[in-house]
């Protein structure tokens, strides 16, 4: 399980079987890596397995000799997910995800998503609620060209669990929410905007351990990196699945903060109680719908807020709404829950809790171990956005994105996965 691909079905999942080309695969110059040009290219002379290339033909994957493919995990638009074990050591295989993205050196937006993606990989790496990035490779051989990310191999996503027919305490919600609190906790003190938090992209591993993934609508906010001097940030509002997106982001054109994964963090702990998401709105406008039934209409104070005419629209063609308690909603959330998901579903983002005030509240109480919450070391320096002026310079980007990450100049080029 890797980002922003979900498991297929049992049904649909390939298993094809491992292959070492008869003519091997080695790094230019027939070394482990290359430091010129970072790319894998076709070389005939044997080489150690380390640096033989195994070649998986259904889903055109080239990785080292040591990584064995077992099967493909999911497919999406930006490439595809198998699962693999790492032979090295005389230890226990460590399994492992490979996500191969494709086409990213001809389309500037998936460069861009990419280059997000890896960088806060890199800068978050180590937080036991993140999913840890094991390696980077980049492959131009066709058809196997693309860019190979080594993730550690976590067991489903969070959806399938909350989907799937097993039964939930309130101790497994709180359990659950705590975790995921604790990675965002890491993530917002970096001044970090996650923007696309949902189940689908929170691994959850069979003991219950939950990671958070797919960081590539994630954006940096501080404004100490901001490119000019009143600290203006500009990110689009056409973020996150609509149905964990925040009503700001349909019905205002102002600048959000941190509220909306506030937002998702509501619409998740709903969905583990409902077994199904609370606001499933077929498009923007029906999604504003489907939060009225729920929420009721907003103050005039907070339309207000939202300062468009989308919103003074949307709300002053409809009659009003009377807001639904959540005990109706939801009978066997505790007074606690109900209580939190008031101060996390509000229409008005300056109302909801932070973080460390959620982290604090009642509800995770009995889960909860302040001593360990660790904040992130800094701000996260998005300074080098300003900078993507042309393909070019995206394309030399993400080459030194790779590099630094394995470290040219040291001794060891990758690092080995948690067993």
């Amino acid at each position: 399980m890797v980002s922003s691909f979900a498991l297929q079905s049992n049904s649909k999942i390939l298993n094809q079987s491992h292959i070492i080309t008869k003519e091997p695969l080695q790094f230019k110059g027939g070394e482990s890596f290359n430091k010129d040009s970072l790319e894998v290219s076709i070389a005939s002379k044997p080489v150690a397995l380390s640096d033989v290339r195994s070649i998986y033909q259904k889903g055109n994957f080239s990785t080292p000799g040591n990584y064995e493919i077992i099967q493909i995990l999911g497919k999406g638009s930006y490439g595809v997910v198998v699962s693999a074990i790492d032979k090295r050591g005389d230890s226990k295989p460590c399994r492992l995800a490979i996500k191969k993205v494709t086409n990213i050196f001809h389309r500037e937006i998936l460069l861009k998503r990419a280059i997000r993606e890896l960088k806060f990989l890199s800068f978050f790496r180590g937080h036991k609620n993140i999913v840890s990035l094991v390696d980077l490779e980049i492959v131009s051989e066709k058809p196997y060209d693309g860019l190979y990310c080594y993730q550690e191999l976590v067991d489903y996503d969070l959806a399938r669990v909350i989907h799937s027919t097993v039964q939930f305490s309130e101790f497994h919600i709180k359990h659950f929410l705590y975790q995921i609190l604790c990675g965002l906790k890491y993530i917002h003190s970096a001044d970090v905007i996650h923007r696309d938090l949902k189940p689908g992209n929170i691994l959850c591993s069979i003991s219950g351990h939950l990671k958070i993934c797919d960081f590539g609508l994630a954006r940096g906010i501080s404004p100490l990196f901001a490119e000019n001097k009143a600290g203006e940030i500009h990110i689009t509002n056409y973020v996150a699945t609509r149905w964990y997106r925040a009503p700001e982001l349909i019905l205002s054109h102002k600048r959000y903060n941190k509220s909306i994964d506030i937002w998702a963090v509501g619409c998740i702990l709903a969905e583990f109680y409902g077994r199904k998401p609370l606001f499933m709105g077929q498009d923007s406008l029906h999604q504003v719908s489907e939060i009225l039934k729920v929420l009721g209409t907003p103050s005039r104070s907070t339309i207000a807020k939202y300062c468009s005419a989308r919103s003074y629209e949307v709300f002053s063609s409809r009659t009003e709404v009377k807001k639904l308690s959540w005990a109706s909603v939801y009978s066997s959330a505790c007074v606690e829950a109900q209580n939190l998901l008031d101060s996390l579903l509000d229409w008005d983002p300056d109302k909801r809790l932070e973080v460390d005030q959620i982290l604090s509240h009642p509800f995770v109480s009995d889960v909860r171990n302040s001593a360990d919450e660790p904040s992130c070391q800094g701000p996260f320096d998005y300074s080098y956005e300003h900078k993507f002026t042309s393909m070019q310079k995206l394309r030399d980007t993400i080459y030194e994105e790779v590099r630094t990450f394995k470290g040219i100049g040291s001794s060891s080029l990758s690092v080995r996965a948690e067993c």
